[in-house]
């Protein structure tokens, strides 16, 4: 499928959310005419887009297009998509549209959590390694690929985070590295299963060949069976105990590297910038990317050290009204609350709820017990959350986060820590995590 001109030619992109208006852009910008579809009569096209069609749509909408880009949110068996490839119209997604407008290489990052923190702490590494390699974070963090390609031509590498709902898309993308970090129970209602969701993941390896890097958490054993499954080599990284090649967390501490030419200390897990054991992993996934992007250990020390954090993840707020605050709005599943609590070290005031997902929020119960001092429940999944978690600690339920605010005060004693880490999907109150996470940023700040 060649996309590189489309003077002449009309292209559909399904879903005008940010994705949606950066394929469009990009295909604006090779000579396509535009057309925009959403199912939501609410929808808004952008600049790049010269007719919509919002609401349901017809055969006639879709016959003289070249190509039809789905946005991430949009699977592959959605309607619209299904009839475009019944009339020969060609389907593909948001991240393979930017890789064929693209010579850049692409290092890829994928799992169930930590992929934003390790994409962003990958992405600063390599520009402070004194190589003098510019290198941008994109993809399902928040600046769609399609964009970053077009604002910035002549960065040599680009750090993707991909989700499993872009992953299904991908056809030819080929990253130069990818990672699976890890592989816990998330997005079922779109996959169906497990396996469906692990071999989404398992598309990062597609296509990879002689001198690319397949990296996998070796002390997860949900990945074992994708071992070997790429065409280029293969590396680990473990908290457990050394592994070959690859990093891991020695008994002292200190994070090591080792690969057929050398084996090395890197740095000391004290001397990280984030805190937490999940963050000593999402460390030594970067030390492995960046090894296998030629980057020598040493060079990444600096950038390991300094590294600021991630919105949303874990986002200390300061102080307001006497308690410490933070945001942890990127928590949308069982296993990143999990992180979330194992983080802290005294008991938190904790903000949980938003759109359950099909999960047993059960298993969380003894945390709880040990690490919270009483729950606040927003959102709709809030009346479930309350019985699943019940016997455990003082509850609270709430309609929203800003009574989730106030109300949280009221159970806290000065010093306390308030943590808003939902657990859950942000789509019954917000468009996505980072308008809620917004949102307590700003109720907070108004405390102040």
């Amino acid at each position: 499928m060649n996309l590189s001109t489309g003077r002449g030619r009309t292209a559909g992109v399904v879903g005008m959310g940010r994705s949606g208006a950066a394929a469009a852009r990009l295909l604006a910008s090779r000579g396509y005419s535009v057309v925009g579809f959403d199912s939501s009569l609410a929808a808004r096209g952008t600049e790049h887009i010269s007719r919509t069609a919002f609401g349901s749509f017809s055969d006639d909408d879709l016959k003289g297009l070249s190509v039809l880009v789905l946005s991430p949110g949009v699977p592959v068996s959605a309607a619209i998509s299904m009839r475009a490839s019944e009339l020969g119209v060609s389907v593909t997604g948001e991240v393979e549209l930017a890789w064929m407008n693209t010579t850049a290489d692409v290092l890829a990052v994928t799992g169930s959590n930590g992929k934003t923190t390790t994409v962003e702490w990958l992405s600063h590494v390599i520009r402070s390694s004194a190589m003098g390699i510019e290198a941008v974070a994109a993809g399902n963090m928040g600046y769609p690929f399609s964009d970053a390609i077009l604002d910035n031509p002549r960065c040599p590498v680009f750090v993707v985070e991909l989700s499993s709902y872009q992953l299904e898309t991908t056809e030819s993308l080929k990253a130069s590295s990818a990672v699976i970090l890890n592989l816990t129970p998330d997005h079922l209602a779109r996959h169906g299963t497990m396996e469906n969701y692990g071999a989404a993941k398992a598309r990062v390896f597609l296509n990879q060949g002689e001198g690319d890097t397949a990296i996998l958490n070796f002390d997860d054993p949900l990945l074992e069976k994708y071992r070997n499954m790429s065409g280029g080599a293969q590396m680990f990284f473990s908290l457990a105990g050394e592994v070959y090649p690859g990093a891991w967390m020695n008994s002292s501490g200190m994070l090591m590297y080792r690969d057929e030419f050398r084996r090395e200390e890197v740095i000391h897990c004290t001397e990280l910038s984030l805190p937490g054991r999940h963050n000593i992993a999402n460390a030594l996934a970067v030390i492995c990317m960046a090894a296998s992007y030629g980057i020598p250990a040493e060079k990444l020390v600096t950038g390991l050290k300094d590294f600021s954090g991630v919105s949303h993840r874990i986002e200390p707020l300061g102080e307001a009204k006497g308690l410490v605050w933070f945001n942890d709005s990127k928590s949308t599943n069982v296993d990143s609350l999990k992180v979330a609590l194992e983080s802290f070290d005294e008991k938190v005031i904790l903000i949980a709820g938003g759109r359950e997902k099909n999960s047993d929020y059960s298993v969380l119960n003894e945390l709880i017990a040990k690490k919270v001092k009483a729950l606040v429940l927003f959102g709709s999944g809030a009346e479930s959350l309350s019985a699943q978690w019940k016997g455990t600690v003082e509850t609270l339920i709430v309609n929203n986060l800003e009574e989730a605010v106030e109300k949280s005060q009221t159970l806290a004693e000065h010093g306390d820590t308030i943590l808003l880490s939902p657990g859950c999907a942000s789509f019954d109150q917000y468009t996505d995590f980072e308008e809620r996470g917004d949102h307590f940023k700003k109720l907070v700040q108004a405390l102040r």
